[in-house]
Order: structure tokens, then sequence, then C-alpha cells
């Protein structure tokens, strides 16, 4: 499968035209699927990144997302729409590599597999904040989709890291839970934490990684419980972002740059989830919240040197 889709993306990279409306070339598309997929699932938020990549490293001029003339808006709207719309990458990359999770959820439904059934139950009650909390506020927190917002999130989000890592060490159980006994109390706590990352910087990843943490379940079943609630959540955001712009999308982008942008982040969130699942088992996520902390230091450094 990997090498298919290695193969159809090398393809579409080469037939990928630049013709038209579209804002990213197919060198920008290629760079926006590698930062989404090897950030997605790492504690350091895909969205800032994105945000970041098309700030200081990308070509076109940048887009405002507040008061400017109607066909700014609209192309800013199908930009931001599109650093969510990649992300479905990211989501089958989840799909092939826990098939086997899916599977036992699959069997769940119909009674066949009982840790596939409490799992669906468990990402149930942990999807449900996002899913109240998200339609509200989703739209006015487009006006973070900045620099200056990411780097104070990245910030805020590496101290809390720094904090829960610390806690998570000094705990006598360290991680003792299954992702398929959680209560629903504890699934829903998570829950609450996964809506953090509505704020750009946060990281869908990290809240979620630090909830499991502060329910008790082991490192290597905090990520692969975030990786398996990323896909739920993903799909919703990526569904309702096509859904909700599917009239601007495509006056902006052609099929082939959403394509290749999506089949890039699958590759790329591959192997980010196996690095991620080996490497937090054995040194946990201080690291990640030391990075964060460092590359908001340069983006203020940067955003306030320019504004100088």
């Amino acid at each position: 499968m990997k090498k298919i889709l290695l193969i159809l993306t090398i393809a579409m990279a080469f037939l990928t035209n630049s013709h038209g409306e579209n804002i990213f070339t197919t060198k920008e598309s290629i760079i926006l699927g590698i930062t989404q997929g090897t950030t997605e699932f790492l504690p350091i938020s895909s969205t800032g990144h994105l945000i970041l990549v098309d700030r200081f490293l990308l070509s076109h001029e940048p887009l405002p997302s507040g008061d400017a003339d109607d066909s700014k808006v609209s192309k800013a709207q199908a930009q931001n729409a599109y650093f969510v719309i990649i992300q479905f990458g990211s989501m089958l990359a989840v799909l092939f590599l826990y098939k086997r999770r899916f599977t036992d959820m699959f069997l769940g439904l119909f009674g066949h597999n009982y840790h596939g059934r409490n799992l669906i139950f468990n990402l149930t009650a942990s999807f449900l904040p996002a899913a109240i909390i998200g339609p509200f506020i989703s739209g006015w927190l487009k006006i973070l989709y900045h620099a200056l917002p990411v780097a104070i999130a990245l910030i805020i989000g590496g101290i809390i890291m720094i904090r829960v890592e610390k806690s998570y060490r000094k705990r006598w159980m360290r991680g003792y839970g299954r992702i398929d006994n959680l209560t629903f109390a504890k699934s829903f706590f998570i829950g609450l934490w996964q809506c953090l990352a509505f704020i750009p910087g946060t990281s869908r990843s990290m809240a979620t990684i630090v909830g499991g943490y502060r329910c008790g379940l082991r490192r290597s079943e905090a990520a692969e419980y975030s990786f398996l609630l990323g896909f739920v959540t993903l799909s919703a955001a990526t569904i309702y972002e096509f859904v909700k712009f599917f009239d601007i999308i495509f006056l902006y982008f052609s099929v082939k740059t959403f394509l290749l942008g999506i089949s890039i982040a699958c590759l790329s969130s591959m192997v980010a989830i196996k690095f991620l699942i080996s490497f937090i088992a054995r040194n946990g996520m201080m690291i990640f919240a030391w990075y964060r902390i460092i590359l908001a230091i340069f983006v203020l450094c940067s955003f306030f040197r320019q504004c100088a």
C-alpha cells in the first residue's frame, strides 16, 4: 500500500499544474503536505506549523483574514480550508497503520468484539466536547491564525507539557490504563483537553496525550488513543470545512493540488506515527516541549524585528 501511494504521489507531483487561481504551487503543496504529515501527530501543532511555514517560507503574498475586499477574504477562507482538508492524509495514515483496531471496532458494532465495542464507546465520549463546542467557536478563532498567537500558544503548551511530564515521572503508578478500559468520565475528560486544540499552536496531539496522562494511561497508550481520536476528529473537521467552503475551494485550488497535499501528508504521517510511538514510550514529551518553546522564541524575535 505504501509503495503504491508513493508512486501515485510522485506521479501527481509531475502532473500537477499551476494554471488558474491556485494559491499554492506544486512545490508549496509538497512542503505543506510534509509539514502537515510530520507535525499532525507530534505534540507540536500541525496547524501552527502550517501557519508559520506559510508566513515565513512560502512566496505568495500573505492573505488577510480580517476586513478586506471579498476576493481577498475568500482566498483567505480557501487557504485556511486547505490547511484543514489536507489533514485527510493524516487520517488515512491512521486507518492504514491501525487497521486491526478498526477491524475490532467494526466487529464491536455487531457485538462480536468486546474491546472494539468499548473503544467505540470511549472515542465517542472523547469526541463529544469538540462536536458540541467546535461549531460555535471554530469560526471566530480563525482570527488567531497568525504567527504571534501561534507563538504564544506554543510557549504555553510547552510549559504545560513540561509540568505534566514531571508530574507523570513522579507518580507511583506512572501509567497503567488501557485505552479500551477507560470510563466515560475519563474519555470525556480527554475530549475536553482536545478542545484546547481549537487554538492554533496548541496541538491536538499534545492536548489529548496530556489528557491521557492525566487519566492514567501509559505513554504509548496515550499516544495511540490520541491517534485514534484524531481519526474521528479530523474526519469531522475535514467534512465540515469541505462542505462549508465548497463553493470557493475549487476557485483557488485544483483537484490535483489537493490530492498531492493529501498523499504527501499521508506518507509523512505514517513515518511520524511510527516514530512517536517508540520515542514517547521511552522518553516522554520533554524534548517536544523544549522544541515548542525554542521555536516560539525565534518566531517572536522575527515578528518583533519586522515590526520594529
